[in-house]
C-alpha cells in the first residue's frame, strides 16, 4: 500500500489510521469507480462500528496507491409527525 502525502494529511485531520485504510481495502464495499485523467480510480467504504470513511485509490504496479481518505458524517434523521 502506497499512501500519498495528501492522503496522509487527510488521515491525520480525520483521525483515520493505516489499519482503517487496510480494512477498507480488504473488506470495504466498492462505491466509486471512475476514470480521472486516464486513470481508473476506486472508492471503497467499509462498515466500521465507530466511524464511516471512504478511501479513494488507484492501482500502481499491482499495489494500491491511496489518493485520499475522508470521514463521512452520519446524518441523524428525526421522525416528523
Amino acid at each position: 500500500m502506497i499512501v500519498s502525502e495528501h492522503a496522509r494529511q487527510q488521515m491525520l485531520q480525520s483521525g483515520i489510521d493505516e489499519s482503517d485504510v487496510r480494512a477498507c481495502l480488504e473488506h470495504g464495499e466498492l462505491v466509486i469507480k471512475q476514470v480521472v485523467k486516464g486513470e481508473m480510480r476506486y472508492g471503497k467504504q467499509p462498515d466500521l462500528k465507530d466511524k464511516r470513511i471512504i478511501v479513494i485509490y488507484t492501482r500502481y504496479d499491482g499495489d494500491a496507491r491511496i489518493i485520499t481518505t475522508y470521514s463521512v458524517k452520519r446524518k441523524r434523521w428525526q421522525k416528523t409527525n
